[in-house]
């Protein structure tokens, strides 16, 4: 788990945080860009030497970016929970602990994405009917799946816990953390507006081409990720972090109250002992009856 800090999540503290660490996080950008390249150059190669390449080919960036992806959003988490990143070690980190659930999520989302483009596809050639009931499904399913995946994927990066856990608190989260996840859906419709905007006001398809090459590079990967995270730790900090650290302390403390009983010997028990077997005695922060001290003075008494 992440040693989190308190930490401000207004608009100010938005902007504030990430644009005062842009230089690490443009490495961390130029980091993820280089596999997105290759793979990206191998579709483009793929295509010149097949004329053609299926969407369902081009999908499989999904699953082939998703250990990277674990990466960036390793970094960003750090960066909201504690202010600070280490580009490269934040990077590689997130990489290493959490390749395995970002790639078995990969795959759930490619299937996602692939079954989508199915039922649109059918639908442009059915023109309506049956298959618009599939479509509306499929969509409010990919909306509530993508709402998960806000939660999920943040919290596989800052909390220790199993997959199963990741799913089902994500899937509680859904409704506890709507209006982050809101927040969330309208900055990226937001960010997609502005790049649609840039899209239509360049007429040259070589430099628009460029600029979006050139945006890729340096921002929107990390400004992308960092969106997400930085509403989606909001509410995995309330309803998981917080109580999961205090589930912790809770159990480090009995384990310390446990060891200075187990400490005691029974010259410092006896004086406790004295008495009615059913009266209170205070004992290290706590109040115990005395058949109790009696029962730890033979415990030890037996060992002997």
């Amino acid at each position: 788990m992440s040693g989190s800090t308190s930490r401000k999540y207004g608009f100010s503290d938005f902007f504030t945080s990430y644009f005062s660490n842009f230089g690490w996080m443009l490495i961390v950008n130029l980091m993820f860009c280089v596999p997105l390249a290759v793979f990206i150059g191998g579709l483009v190669l793929l295509a010149k030497t097949q004329g053609e390449v299926s969407w369902f080919v081009i999908f499989l960036l999904i699953p082939l970016m998703s250990p990277f992806f674990a990466g960036l959003t390793n970094v960003c988490r750090k960066l909201v929970s504690e202010g600070r990143v280490r580009p490269v070690k934040d990077f590689f980190r997130g990489i290493k602990d959490n390749w395995l659930f970002f790639l078995i999520n990969s795959i759930f989302f490619y299937a996602l994405t692939s079954g989508m483009f199915i039922i649109i596809s059918i639908n442009r050639e059915a023109g309506g009917g049956p298959v618009l009931v599939y479509l509306i499904i499929m969509a409010l399913t990919s909306l509530a799946f993508l709402m998960m995946e806000f939660s999920a994927l943040v919290m596989a990066a800052s909390v220790d816990i199993g997959f199963t856990d990741i799913i089902r608190n994500s899937l509680v989260l859904i409704t506890k953390g709507i209006a982050n996840h809101l927040k969330t859906i309208f900055a990226l419709l937001f960010l997609s507006f502005m790049l649609y905007t840039i899209a239509v006001s360049i007429p040259s398809m070589v430099v628009l081409l460029i600029v979006f090459g050139v945006l890729t590079a340096v921002l929107l990967p990390t400004l992308v990720t960092y969106i997400v995270v930085f509403n989606s730790y909001q509410t995995i900090e309330k309803h998981v972090i917080k109580p999961f650290q205090a589930e912790a302390d809770k159990l480090h403390q009995q384990r310390i109250e446990k060891e200075k009983e187990d400490s005691l010997t029974v010259e410092e028990l006896l004086p406790l002992s004295k008495g009615d077997p059913e009266e209170y005695v205070f004992l290290n922060g706590k109040t115990l009856k005395r058949k109790t001290i009696l029962k730890m003075i033979e415990v030890r008494e037996n060992k002997k």
